[in-house]
Order: structure tokens, then C-alpha cells, then sequence
């Protein structure tokens, strides 16, 4: 994908005042340069954080790309239910001592983030997440990313953001309304860095000396495909998170047993969940490797074996066959 292009995605994602708020990080991000503020203490390297749940479909190549950047990697399962946390012992024993796995089933987001974030120890700390695959060859190869880090300055903080390739519904096809996604993934660590949930999302709370950078090539893609459980759960997950925790809804599953029937018009979950399946793919589109570029390497092999697959009626998409 065009680097100009992504350019001009990026300058869209702020409101005006961004000018104003990056010219006022440069000013204090010189802070740790001259000494104001101590530079990082922790080793020069790169610690992948992961949290994850229900990732079964995608852990293998997710983890894999991004091992090649990693000088450690740590990984908490959320509690689960797919075979997920066992694929991930079964890796962590295959590298052992890089792959540090850890087990939290009762932590709410944020703070499986800020645990996870706790168990690193290099100076570059990058979020990761089950469904992501990293290209690992070509002009494209992550391996050009941690060479570009380390070209940075030692002495400063830095909250990089990156781009990623969205895949929805199967892997031949995205959402015209988020076709790529940019996040703050990475970022130099430091303690007065960590997770707070202000709203629907959780967030970094960033002090000011930190220097806002953007690499525009994309790293990777995003697939975002689940099955329908998942997608009807996802369906109704932001409208909880916004909840904070309300005690009639301990669980994700509880509120969307209350909102399938205003929503879908049904009591049944079954019926939900292909009722919602209907209603988000139709509005999806075709990917277009010329446009986005090519897949990641080692999602390749799925494109003929993946377990979805969109079907189409008469040039709609009318639904989708999961095996």
C-alpha cells in the first residue's frame, strides 16, 4: 500500500488541535534528551505483550510472525474455552524461555493489559494481539520495524503507531467503513505508562514526554474473522464495556441474552447469532491485494483450508458456510 496514501489516512484520524498537541509533545519529548527526565533504564530489545481469549482459528500464524521481532514474549490467556491456552503451552514448550505463558480467567480487560505490561523488561514493549499476522517477508517483513526502532533515539520516549490490513467475515473480504486500522501499539516502557478504561475502549494513559511517531507500512493484517458466536458477542461488547462493570450484567453473555431480543427480535441465541452474521456481512467487500498489498506469508496456507467462507446469491453476500 502507497506510504503517501497511508499519509494522508493518518492526517484524518485527529482533530485540528493534533498540530497544536504534537508540537507541544516535541517541546516536552525533549525532556528525557537533555537530561530533565531519566531515559529508560531497561535493555534495548522488544517485548511482544499478549492477551488473549478464544483465538484458536488464528494463534499459530499470529504468534509466529511476531516471534521473529521478539527477544521475549508474554502471553496471558484470559480463560480460554477453545483449545487456545493449550496450542499456547504447546509453543511456549517449544521455545522455551521466550515464551512466557500465564493463565488470569478473572481479569477484567485493562487490567489483564496492565499485568501483561508488568511482566516485560525491555525497552520497547508491543502490544499484539491473537488475531494479527505479521508479514515476515518482502519489502513488507516486520523485521524491518524492529530494525527501524532501534534507529531511534535511546535517550527519548516514543509512542509509535502502526497500521494494520482489517479482514472480516472470511479472509477474502473487509469492511468498507475500516478497511486498515491505526493504533498506538508500541511505545517505549515506562511506569508512569499504563491501561485505564475512560469509556466503551481502554486506552494508554501516555505522560506528555512522550514523542507520537507513525509507520506507515503496514505490518500485518488484522483478522478480524470469528465465528458467530464470537461475532454476536463482538456485536454488543463495546455497549457492555461502556457498562463498567454494572452488577446486573457480570458477564458479556448476560447483557447480550437481554439485547438479542430488542435487537434481532428473538429469544434464541442460534437465531441471533445468524441473524447478526446476515446483517454484517452484507455490507462487506472484496479484498483487493493490488490496492492493500499481498497476505502475510504464513497466512497463506489458509486461504484454501479456512473453516469460513462468505456465499454469495445473484452478486449478494447472503450469508456464510462455517464448518
Amino acid at each position: 500500500m502507497n506510504s503517501t496514501r497511508l499519509k494522508s489516512i493518518t492526517s484524518n484520524l485527529r482533530p485540528e488541535k493534533r498540530y497544536f498537541s504534537r508540537a507541544l509533545r516535541a517541546i516536552v519529548g525533549m525532556a528525557p534528551k537533555v537530561g530533565i527526565i531519566a531515559a529508560s533504564d531497561r535493555p534495548q530489545g522488544i517485548s511482544i505483550f499478549m492477551r488473549v481469549k478464544d483465538e484458536v482459528d488464528w494463534i499459530v500464524p499470529s504468534v509466529g510472525s511476531i516471534m521473529r521481532i521478539a527477544d521475549e514474549m508474554v502471553i496471558v490467556d484470559n480463560g480460554s474455552t477453545d483449545g487456545t491456552f493449550e496450542v499456547l503451552q504447546q509453543m511456549a514448550a517449544q521455545h522455551h524461555g521466550k515464551i512466557h505463558l500465564f493463565h488470569q480467567p478473572e481479569y477484567d480487560l485493562c487490567r489483564l493489559s496492565n499485568f501483561a505490561l508488568s511482566q516485560t523488561k525491555f525497552r520497547w514493549v508491543f502490544r499484539w494481539d491473537g488475531d494479527m499476522v505479521a508479514h515476515t517477508s518482502g519489502q513488507l517483513d516486520i523485521a524491518n520495524l524492529r530494525e527501524w526502532l532501534f534507529s531511534l533515539n535511546q535517550s527519548a520516549y516514543y509512542l509509535v503507531h502502526l497500521l494494520h490490513i482489517n479482514l472480516v467475515g472470511d479472509l477474502y473480504h473487509q469492511d468498507p467503513e475500516e478497511m486498515v486500522h491505526i493504533e498506538e501499539y508500541i511505545h517505549t516502557f515506562s511506569e508512569k505508562a499504563f491501561f485505564i478504561h475512560p469509556g466503551r475502549f481502554e486506552a494508554v494513559r501516555f505522560p506528555k514526554f512522550y514523542l507520537p511517531l507513525y509507520y506507515y507500512e503496514p505490518v500485518g493484517f488484522h483478522v478480524n474473522v470469528k465465528p458467530a458466536s464470537r461475532m454476536l458477542s463482538r456485536y454488543f461488547w463495546e455497549e457492555w464495556l461502556e457498562l463498567k462493570g454494572d452488577r446486573r450484567f457480570p458477564s458479556l453473555e448476560s447483557y447480550v441474552r437481554l439485547r438479542i431480543k430488542r435487537e434481532f427480535e428473538t429469544e434464541s441465541i442460534e437465531e441471533a447469532r445468524h441473524r447478526c452474521l446476515q446483517r454484517l456481512c452484507r455490507s462487506y467487500i472484496r479484498y483487493e491485494p493490488g490496492k492493500f498489498g499481498p497476505y502475510p506469508e504464513l497466512l497463506m496456507p489458509y486461504l484454501k483450508s479456512s473453516r469460513y467462507r462468505l456465499t454469495y446469491e445473484n452478486g449478494r453476500i447472503t450469508g456464510r458456510e462455517e464448518e
